[in-house]
């Protein structure tokens, strides 16, 4: 019983660092759009958030790094989106290119652990 109480913590755990990130992303967003920023947000920028957050989620999904990990990169991302608005795109790219550094998704986890999104 105890594993298994380990487990939905874990699994817990995970789900509040995934809700951190988006409502710290969502946080920023609204904030950059009330303060009436004339800045855009680089094509280049845009692609690359998708990448790493998809990449970010995917490994939240799989339960196949450590959630500091997982919450160091999302920190990582709201870096890379701030810069990318204050019109820093090669720090922003910087940014983004070392969230790749989270590697592949093991696949095997998803399907192993029947987590898998549908």
């Amino acid at each position: 019983m105890l594993v298994g109480t380990v487990h939905a913590r874990e699994f817990r755990e995970r789900c509040l660092l995934l809700a951190l990130v988006l409502v710290s992303s969502l946080s920023m967003t609204i904030t950059a759009m009330a303060q009436g920023q004339a800045a855009q947000f680089a094509r280049e920028c845009a692609l690359e958030e998708i990448t790493v957050i998809t990449l970010i989620e995917d490994h939240g999904w799989a339960d196949d790094l450590p959630a500091d990990r997982l919450g160091n990169a999302g920190l990582t991302m709201l870096r890379a989106r701030s810069a990318c608005y204050e019109g820093r795109v090669g720090e922003a790219l910087a940014l983004y290119e070392s969230i790749l550094d989270l590697g592949p998704v093991a696949i095997a986890s998803l399907s192993a652990t029947g987590s898998a999104r549908k």
